[in-house]
């Protein structure tokens, strides 16, 4: 028998990715909400284990042998690769490549350090970081076989403290975005969705791209007048079921 679990959290975008690569498959799924804000359990020793760089999400994928998958990107093409369900690749060599390339352009787009600088609560975010650090560095000494991965969550934390109030970092990201935000608007021209008439794994980490571009105030990326062909799909992709039964939203952590 196949199950799948994956390890999550609601507000988390690479989550939401996962997800919605999961609902538009359309193959039965369960979840493990891991609270990556308050309690900070990505960086318990049991996940760690699971998830050598204590981050969400994971996926598990059980039939006769247990497989683990971590990172969305790579998590949402094996999703895409399973037998069963809904089709999510493309059907040329050449579409695939252009798939591979949206993909790893959205991927590229820093929603993590563009979250905690935008963040409408400075204090709030660095609160975040703070017991993130804190908890790193204790549980590095409470568990010295896996001190060096805790060690690596720590300084990945300070890093995020420090780029995000960088402005030439935050530019440099923003610049980043946008020049990959252009060329999914050209994409688009003519076609229902990224590649044409069909859904694929591009359309699913794009939805998600372009909603948290919408919660952090990104409003001239998803203007009607300036990127048209983005503003329209925007509206299509929300307005598909799947949109909601994978929770995107548009809401700040507390």
């Amino acid at each position: 028998m196949t199950s799948i679990t994956l390890y999550h959290h609601p507000l988390s975008v690479c989550s939401m990715k996962v997800r919605l690569a999961l609902e538009e498959k359309g193959i039965a799924w369960s979840g493990r909400i891991i609270d990556i804000v308050r309690k900070q359990e990505q960086l318990e020793p049991w996940y760690v284990k699971l998830n050598p760089k204590g981050v969400i999400p994971t996926l598990e994928y059980r039939h006769d042998t247990t497989e683990i998958v971590t990172d969305s990107a790579s998590i949402i093409r094996s999703v895409a690769s399973l037998p069963e369900g809904n089709s999510l690749l493309p059907n040329s060599k050449r579409d695939n490549q252009l798939m591979e390339k949206l993909i790893d352009l959205a991927d590229d787009v820093d929603l993590q350090i563009l979250s905690y600088a935008r963040h409408p609560s400075m204090d709030k975010s660095e609160k975040i970081l703070d017991d993130r650090i804190k908890k790193s560095l204790l549980m590095a000494e409470q568990h010295p076989e896996l001190r060096s991965n805790y060690i690596v969550c720590a300084e990945r934390s300070e890093k995020s403290k420090t780029f995000r109030v960088d402005e030439k970092f935050i530019k440099d990201v923003e610049s980043k975005a946008l020049a990959s935000i252009t060329f999914a608007e050209k994409a688009l021209q003519g076609n229902t969705y990224l590649l044409g008439n069909s859904y694929t794994l591009a359309d699913v980490i794009w939805t998600v791209v372009l909603s948290r571009l919408d919660l952090l105030g990104y409003s001239n990326w998803l203007d009607e007048n300036e990127f048209p062909q983005l503003f329209n799909y925007y509206q299509r992709m929300q307005n598909r079921s799947s949109f909601t039964d994978a929770q995107i939203q548009n809401k700040w952590w507390d």
